[in-house]
């Protein structure tokens, strides 16, 4: 059974606890979509941490200190090194230890990242890849409450209203999916087709110089393929960073997908939209190694919003005879 402190990605889960984005991708497990498999140390956790390491004190300290002249990027750096060194209640280490443990525990690699609820903030979200042990993942873990205290995210919450104290961050702890070996891209309907885009490695591929597919779901799907130059590609670099590579003569003549692979795809953005009751957009990643794909991302799709120029033109009202 889970706590409140630690929860698998699956089913239903509170946005409030988990994050939005966290939330979105659990509910689509409901629906059969793929994620990768992972849990969220939730703002109920962040807050017992903050209050079990008496962290209240130094936050108010450093925010009257800011409000009383001191620059604001000295006093968040100050709030986020109090946090980082302060140690994680014992129950809530062993509740992140045993559900990495029941990922595969020391060996297994994962990426921890922060989870905000309330996008407002502007919080840059703090990620690390690679993390091979269950001491890296607290650290990891620590290091990402700490975010919440970013000079941007404070100078916001200051113009907003919202109580520092009474804000929180949830972590995602995740199995690694090799992308950077693999492919990734975005998917989303338009009308009656979905448009899919890919590209070899991490991120979101450059406009024109990735693979676009256009596929009309259905018992018999149709699908057009365009292949994109796919000069270079995105890579893993050590625990935060990433490097951008040329890619190999044999990457850039081609596909970056397979038909089962773009129908899988164009699947998950029918099931998405349907299942939030609007345009969703979809991102998605390719593990080089299993060759299984993996939905890592899902937000509303903004509509773009038309216009029409032109002179405005005099309608003349046209008279009935009988009221001549």
């Amino acid at each position: 059974m889970n706590s409140e402190r630690v929860v698998w990605l699956e089913g239903d889960a509170d946005p409030q606890q988990v994050g939005v984005k966290n939330a979105r991708l659990a509910e689509l497990t409901n629906e059969g979509i793929r994620i990768p498999e992972g849990f969220a140390v939730t703002a109920a956790a962040y807050q017992e941490f903050v209050r079990e390491a008496r962290l209240a004190p130094a936050i108010s300290q450093e925010i009257r200190r800011y409000r009383a002249g001191r620059d604001l990027v000295v006093v968040a750096a100050a709030i986020r090194t109090a946090f980082r060194d302060a140690s994680l209640p014992s129950a809530l280490t062993d509740e992140i230890l045993a559900k990495y443990e029941e990922l595969g525990g020391d060996g297994t690699e994962v990426a921890v990242r922060s989870s905000p609820i309330d996008t407002q903030d502007d919080v840059a979200d703090e990620t690390f890849l690679h993390l091979r042990s269950g001491a890296d993942v607290l650290a990891a873990c620590r290091r990402c409450f700490a975010s919440l205290f970013s000079a941007v995210a404070v100078g916001n919450r200051e113009h907003r209203g919202p109580d520092h104290l009474v804000a929180a961050m949830p972590v995602t702890v995740q199995r690694m999916v090799r992308a950077d070996l693999g492919g990734s891209g975005t998917v989303r309907g338009e009308s009656t087709f979905v448009r899919v885009r890919a590209a070899w490695g991490l991120g979101d591929p450059v406009s024109g110089d990735a693979d676009q597919y256009s596929v009309h779901p259905g018992g018999r799907p149709m699908i057009v393929k365009h292949r994109g130059a796919k000069r270079a590609k995105t890579v893993y670099a050590g625990l935060r960073g990433t490097d951008v590579v040329p890619t190999t003569a044999e990457e850039q003549s081609g596909l970056v997908l397979i038909d089962d692979d773009i129908q899988e795809l164009a699947c998950w953005s029918v099931i998405a939209d349907k299942h939030f009751k609007r345009p969703m957009e979809l991102e998605w990643a390719k593990d080089g190694h299993c060759g299984e794909l993996y939905l890592v991302e899902v937000r509303a799709r903004v509509l773009p919003v038309v216009t029409i120029d032109g002179p405005v033109r005099t309608v003349p009202v046209l008279q009935s005879t009988r009221d001549r």
